[in-house]
């Protein structure tokens, strides 16, 4: 880097001692002086000279820089030493937008699609020339059968990202078909896959029984049916905030013994959500006190804003104190559809569209943590995904 000239030098200083008293007597107030106009997203118009352009840092300001000791820089009002200069629009540099490295593993696991212009070609026939419409094929949907409580089955590799955490079973322990055996396991917690060799989950899945679970079931499949990825668990990590009694902070991450290659869902990183519906999965109860499901179900949730939950928090023990800004509310406004027992740690997804995209991308925007009686109109209560994305990323992406 080669060194300022003393000209240079000495403007400089002049430039910054002048800032510094401009500061100190001219507080920004929101009014900008009588020589510069300038908007609330910080646009600058100069009145005595022909400059439009940004209010940026002084050293941001490439055209100013350069034009030392030509021309001196018009401050915009600010607080040293944070100075600003009104800087021509092309004049200045501005940091890119940083991306967040669950940001950048989103756009790896789902790269946008081009699409090739195709050429028309003209036909001489005008019989050719004629549109052949075909009616879509409709794929239908299994309503009738089991009903998470007021759910519906699921489609083959609809939520391929889906995982089950299962334990040994310790009554029925194998299975026998085929002129062979293997062994059997009783899934009591869902979770999400976010990352090859990584899922996340509900803190207080992290152990049932005193036991920890010891494989995974990816891909949204029939439990014990022999689809999808059985892969053990190598560890699983609860934040350090977790609170047993209240259930705040109730989040794990689960690391797999080895890599998955069923695709894997986004992390919402934005803090306020579309009005839209959301979808929670689960392999749980599908009424209070009734039996689980083999097979994975999804509802419809809408989410709540604080005010909308408050009214509801004081029926929940585990929330004396409130709502945790690590926890969000979502529930069916008929009071038909809701998750139930065992549906713990599985996601309330998103399913955001995207330009240049095939399909909607599922963003994992709450994890299951706890509720009231199933079904009952009251809403259930999640883990907020977002709060907890700088933790998320410690443990999947260091």
């Amino acid at each position: 880097m080669g060194t300022l000239s003393s000209g240079y030098s000495l403007l400089l200083e002049f430039v910054l001692i002048s800032a510094s008293s401009y500061a100190q007597n001219t507080p920004w107030n929101g009014v900008a002086p009588s020589y510069l106009s300038i908007d609330v997203y910080g646009n600058c118009q100069a009145h005595d000279r022909p400059l439009i352009g940004k209010c940026v840092r002084y050293v941001d300001c490439i055209s100013d820089m350069q034009a030392v000791p030509r021309v001196t820089p018009l401050l915009c009002p600010s607080s040293w030493p944070n100075q600003l200069v009104c800087c021509p629009h092309g004049g200045y540099l501005m940091p890119p937008p940083s991306v967040s490295k669950s940001e950048q593993a989103c756009a790896n696991a789902y790269p946008r699609v081009h699409h090739k212009r195709r050429r028309r070609r003209r036909n001489t026939n005008p019989k050719l020339d004629q549109v052949e419409l075909v009616e879509p094929i409709i794929q239908k949907r299994n309503q009738s059968q089991n009903w998470l409580v007021g759910g519906r089955l699921t489609l083959e590799n609809e939520h391929p990202y889906m995982c089950a955490l299962g334990w040994p079973s310790r009554t029925n322990r194998w299975i026998h078909e085929h002129g062979s055996s293997k062994r059997r396991y009783m899934f009591n917690c869902g979770c999400v896959m976010i990352a090859p060799r990584f899922a996340i989950t509900a803190a207080h899945c992290a152990s049932v029984g005193g036991e920890p679970p010891s494989v995974a079931l990816i891909g949204g499949v029939e439990l014990n049916s022999g689809r999808g990825q059985l892969i053990e668990i190598k560890r699983i990590s609860k934040h350090p905030h977790f609170d047993e009694e209240t259930l705040s902070n109730d989040l794990a991450v689960v690391k797999l013994a080895r890599r998955s290659h069923m695709p894997v869902a986004c992390l919402w990183n934005q803090e306020s959500l579309p009005e839209r519906p959301l979808t929670a999965l689960g392999y749980g109860q599908t009424k209070f006190a009734g039996p689980h499901s083999n097979n994975l179900l999804q509802i419809m949730l809408h989410h709540l804003n604080f005010q909308q939950c408050q009214r509801y928090l004081q029926n929940y023990d585990k929330l004396v104190n409130g709502l945790g800004s690590g926890q969000m509310c979502a529930g069916d406004y008929s009071g038909h559809m809701d998750t139930c027992q065992g549906d713990s740690g599985g996601p309330l997804l998103l399913h955001q569209h995207i330009r240049h995209h095939h399909r909607p991308i599922p963003y994992a925007v709450g994890i299951t943590s706890f509720g009231g009686a199933c079904a009952s109109g009251q809403p259930g209560v999640y883990v907020r995904i977002v709060h907890y994305i700088p933790w998320i990323e410690q443990q999947v992406w260091p």
